[in-house]
């Protein structure tokens, strides 16, 4: 029995340098199995912390990482926000200045599409400033994209709109253009449009234009832009200017004492265009004025400013 408790000891002889008393120390064999044991099992665990220390860091780089990207991107759907917004209330402007324009040229609106009246009430909506209101839980950037969208249907055919605005507003300064609406002449009034009593019978007669009286040689000027059609002498009415202006407009200047311009001559309005006189059937220097619309002599005093 003893013999075998003995080879279950391991001993350790110590001998110092001074040669001095020799430390035997006898370990038993399961103590170096339970020290070997807990060796391997500190070096499993020490292998396992450690890997999951190296697992906790790459996750704190990749949440570092994860955090700069969202707030990256907040940033750029802060910007696109803040940029869609703009934009909303600049078309919105653009539409208001549209329609005030056309009311200060008193153009008609035309026809509204459909999806502009929708788009209207997307501008005018007070559920949001610019954006669409959140329904159903959508995220912030599908409101975005949607508002891009918007932008991206309409602003074509607002650009559409803008160039047939440009269109009319050129068609109108032409039409201006050629309205008659400025005195042909200096003078007095002596004779307005409509019924009265001829100078020479007597009778009852109709006047289809207004006599305006002043010296002789003033000059006479066109009403409105236009290309001129008669620069004649005509029986009655004595030297005569006929100018068409377009639009159903047309003017006539009678009695005149010289010419200023020819048959075909293009006239600016203001331009001067004779002289006054007293040729064909007159009683004195003046001129006899008309204005003609769609073939009809109308009073030209609805005309003037």
């Amino acid at each position: 029995m003893p013999d075998k408790h003995r080879k279950k000891l391991f001993t350790i002889i110590v001998i110092p340098h001074n040669e001095e008393t020799v430390l035997n120390l006898r370990i038993p064999l399961y103590l170096f199995q339970a020290m070997g044991i807990l060796l391997v099992c500190g070096l499993v665990c020490g292998h396992l912390w450690l890997s999951d220390v190296l697992h906790v860091q790459e996750n704190a780089t990749e949440i570092s990482r994860l955090q700069a990207t969202n707030r990256a991107l907040h940033e750029d759907i802060d910007r696109m926000t803040m940029e869609t917004e703009r934009l909303l209330e600049h078309v919105q402007e653009m539409e208001l200045l549209t329609l005030e324009v056309r009311e200060m040229i008193d153009l008609p609106a035309g026809e509204r599409r459909q999806e502009e009246a929708g788009w209207d009430v997307f501008l005018t909506s007070n559920e949001q400033p610019g954006l669409l209101a959140s329904r159903g839980g959508n995220p912030v950037i599908a409101r975005n994209m949607s508002n891009i969208s918007h932008l991206q249907g309409f602003l074509p055919e607002f650009n559409e709109d803008l160039s047939q605005l440009r269109e009319d507003i050129r068609d109108h300064q032409r039409e201006m253009a050629s309205t008659p609406s400025i005195w042909p002449a200096q003078g007095r009034v002596t004779s307005e449009f409509g019924p009265r009593a001829s100078p020479f019978t007597g009778r009852r007669e109709f006047h289809y234009g207004i006599d305006i009286a002043g010296p002789r040689g003033s000059l006479i000027v066109a009403a409105a832009q236009g290309k001129v059609d008669v620069a004649t002498y005509r029986r009655g009415m004595g030297n005569t200017v006929i100018i068409e202006h377009g639009y159903g407009y047309r003017t006539v200047y009678a009695h005149l004492s010289g010419f200023a311009v020819a048959p075909g001559h293009v006239v600016e309005k203001g331009e001067k265009i004779g002289y006054m006189g007293s040729t064909g059937f007159s009683t004195g220097p003046h001129l006899h004025y008309e204005v003609h619309v769609n073939g009809v002599a109308v009073d030209p005093r609805n005309f003037f400013p």
